[in-house]
C-alpha cells in the first residue's frame, strides 16, 4: 500500500461525510489521524489504491457505516471522572429515601461499555433499583460492551472489593482480562443510536449521561444534541456532561446544579 495523499478537496469531502453522519467535526489538524483511519479500512477491504477506496466509500453505504465506526471509536476506562457519578448516586439515594422506585438512566455515548458498567456496579453497591439504556453510534464498541471482557489495565480505578464482587478474573488464555458478571449485565440494554439523526426514545429518563463526546462536536451540533436529549429527560432529571465540556454560550434550557460541576437539571 502506497502513501496516502489526501487533497484539500478530498479532505473537505471526507470531513463533510463524517460530520453529516456523526456530527463529529474533523479539522485539518486531524489529517494524519484521518489518513490512519483510511489506511485501516483499506487493509480491511483489501483495496490498495486510495483513489479506488475513496470511490468505493462514496458509493457504498455499508462501507460508510464501517468508516464512520472506525473514525468515531475512542478510548475509555472504568470509573472515569467518577466524582460526577458519585454525586449522581448521592442525589438518587436521597430521592429513594423519599420515594422508593426504579430509576431510568441513559448513557447516551457509552463507547465500549465502561461507563454504564461503572454506573451499574455503584448503583448496586447502594442498593438502588435501576435500568440503563446504553447507546453509541459505533457497532464495534457496542460489540465489545456486550461481551463485557476488558484488560485489567482498564479496571485499575475500581476499588478491589467492588472488582471482586462484580467481575470475574480470567485464567489460562484469558489471564490479564476480567469479565463483567451476568448479574450486572442484566441491568443494561445496549443499542446502536445516532445522537444527531435517530428519533429520541419516547420514555423519559431520570438521568442522562452524555460525557466526552460533545468535545468532538461544533457548537451548532452540540446545541442540537443537548436540546434533543432535554426532551428525553424527566422534569427534575439530571443531565451530566464531561469535565472538559461546557454548555456556556449555547442556547438551552438546562440549569446548572449548584456546587456540582458538569451536572445540570431540567
Amino acid at each position: 500500500m502506497g502513501t496516502i495523499d489526501i487533497s484539500n478537496r478530498d479532505f473537505q469531502k471526507l470531513s463533510h461525510l463524517i460530520y453529516s453522519e456523526s456530527g463529529i467535526n474533523i479539522h485539518i489538524g486531524k489529517m494524519e489521524l484521518l489518513k490512519s483511519k483510511i489506511a485501516k479500512r483499506m487493509r480491511s477491504t483489501r483495496i490498495s489504491s486510495y483513489d479506488e477506496y475513496l470511490k468505493y466509500l462514496m458509493n457504498n453505504q455499508s462501507e460508510i457505516t464501517e468508516f464512520i465506526d472506525t473514525v468515531t471509536t475512542n478510548h475509555s476506562f472504568f470509573f472515569r471522572e467518577n466524582k460526577s457519578i458519585q454525586n449522581m448516586i448521592h442525589t438518587l439515594h436521597l430521592e429513594n429515601q423519599k420515594h422508593s422506585r426504579a430509576f431510568r438512566i441513559w448513557c447516551a455515548a457509552c463507547s465500549t461499555g465502561d461507563e454504564p458498567y461503572s454506573v451499574a456496579v455503584q448503583m448496586l453497591e447502594h442498593s438502588l433499583q435501576f435500568s440503563i439504556l446504553a447507546t453509541d453510534i459505533s457497532h464495534s464498541v457496542l460489540n465489545t460492551a456486550m461481551r463485557g471482557v476488558y484488560s485489567q489495565e482498564r479496571v485499575k480505578n475500581i476499588p478491589i472489593s467492588t472488582l471482586h464482587k462484580y467481575f470475574q478474573k480470567g485464567i489460562g488464555k484469558n489471564a490479564g482480562y476480567i469479565r463483567v458478571k451476568k448479574e450486572v449485565m442484566r441491568y443494561i440494554n445496549f443499542k446502536k443510536f445516532n445522537l444527531i439523526t435517530d428519533p429520541i426514545p419516547d420514555e423519559k429518563f431520570d438521568i442522562i449521561l452524555c460525557r466526552n463526546v460533545m468535545i468532538y462536536f461544533d457548537d451548532p451540533t452540540t446545541e442540537k444534541v443537548i436540546n434533543r436529549l432535554y426532551q428525553a429527560l424527566k422534569v427534575g432529571g439530571l443531565f451530566i456532561i464531561g469535565q472538559a465540556e461546557s454548555l456556556m454560550s449555547l442556547n438551552h434550557h438546562f440549569k446548572p446544579v449548584k456546587n456540582t460541576p458538569s451536572t445540570f437539571v431540567k
